[in-house]
């Protein structure tokens, strides 16, 4: 498979079809949310909570949150670059269940300008998200290690400004 531009995920993001996630019904029950976080503190708690335990994707990618993980996922960088901060803290607070939800639709290459000397790939995986009667999309990062006592670490999310077409 060819890889895409390391940079270009967030557009290829905007052709992700509810077929590429499975029928509308599987979609709105991926989507829906069991833990209502809404504050940064219940974020953290939430994520703290999962230090160290593997997640599995959808497509097969096996992960896990360290420390250094949360604090890169709720940085004001990482929520200021999602679309909406409420978004950001429920997906955060819900990464478990995104995550075994994420499909890994393309490969992209590796930021050129970044050293990458310790990481074997990265991988940019999607899933959907509801907030506000909407169904958006999220976007999670994962560094695989070179070495393999390092694991493959969840790294950042991103709540993209891109949603899913559900008729009703």
């Amino acid at each position: 498979m060819k890889k895409e531009k390391w940079n270009s995920s967030d557009k290829a993001a905007e052709k992700l079809k509810i077929s590429d996630f499975g029928n509308i019904d599987q979609i709105k029950d991926m989507a829906k949310m069991e833990n209502k976080i809404d504050t940064y503190n219940q974020a953290r708690e939430f994520l703290s909570s999962l230090v160290g335990q593997q997640l599995i994707s959808r497509s097969g990618l096996r992960a896990v949150i360290s420390k250094k993980s949360i604090e890169k996922i709720l940085s004001t960088k990482s929520v200021d670059n999602s679309y909406n901060y409420k978004v950001h803290l429920l997906a955060a607070g819900n990464i478990d269940k995104l995550y075994s939800n994420a499909i890994e639709p393309w490969i992209f290459e590796m930021n050129p300008n970044r050293n990458n000397d310790s990481l074997l790939s990265i991988h940019r995986l999607f899933a959907p998200i509801e907030f506000d009667e909407q169904i958006a999309i999220v976007k999670i990062t994962v560094k695989r290690m070179k070495n393999p006592k390092d694991g493959n670490r969840i790294y950042t999310i991103k709540a993209l400004d891109v949603f899913l077409e559900i008729k009703k």
